[in-house]
């Protein structure tokens, strides 16, 4: 038996956009969801805003400074997606104890570099720092999220910040995956993270994320 594998919760998921204010425009007009402003990614090229929805939220990030983009690996998953004309870069779930999760996950086979050490600072001064955990190469189709271990103070997570959305809605239901071979995608994601996540796997030309439904109070809200 191997290393026990701490929980993981959906964190949030990438929606990669030329424009942010263009971005938050259209999210709310088409499906009901409010924006909030976000922050700088000093040293990525990129900057954010975020949809909070709950315990996850959806990240609106967009390349802003095309020098500093090309220094950094991470970034070409967003220009990546830009390029394809896929709406998610990639997604992400939040552990409480990265070391002992990237235990399990070299036991179970995963060759995993060194975490990251990440933060943005929000308008109104407040510095988030977190580490990273990446299982695939930046840029790569994947059904396969990245690892982040948050260090914020208590309710300053992302999803937490109060907004009133429009469409009323209060959570994500489940993250849509596809891959060419979902059953073989599937059985290779489950065991690394167990039944811990809703997510569902289709059949699709490529790996990686190709919806989100998010729960409302009208019912399911659909993001393609």
């Amino acid at each position: 038996m191997g290393p026990e594998r701490p929980r993981v919760f959906t964190d949030h998921i990438l929606v990669a956009v030329r424009d942010l204010a263009e971005a938050a425009r259209r999210f709310e007009t088409a499906y009901g969801l409010r924006a909030l402003a976000g922050g700088r990614h000093p040293g990525a090229g990129t900057a954010n805003m975020i949809i909070p929805l709950a315990s996850a939220y959806l990240e609106l990030i967009a390349v802003v400074d095309e020098a500093e983009a090309r220094r950094s690996p991470t970034t070409r998953r967003i220009s990546r997606a830009i390029d394809d004309g896929r709406t998610f870069a990639t997604w992400a779930v939040r552990t409480d104890d990265l070391d002992a999760l990237r235990r399990h996950l070299r036991a179970a086979g995963v060759d995993l570099g060194e975490p990251v050490e990440g933060a943005r600072e929000r308008p109104d001064g407040v510095t988030l720092r977190w580490r990273t955990q990446l299982l695939v190469t930046p840029g790569e189709p994947s059904v396969l999220p990245f690892v982040i271990e948050w260090h914020v103070p208590a309710g300053q997570h992302p999803a937490e910040a109060r907004v009133d959305h429009p469409s009323r809605a209060h959570g994500i239901r489940t993250i849509r995956l596809g891959d060419p071979d979902p059953a073989a995608a599937e059985a290779h994601f489950r065991k690394l993270f167990g039944d811990d996540l809703n997510v569902a796997f289709e059949r699709a030309t490529t790996s990686g994320v190709t919806a989100v439904e998010v729960e409302t109070t009208g019912g399911v809200l659909t993001i393609a």
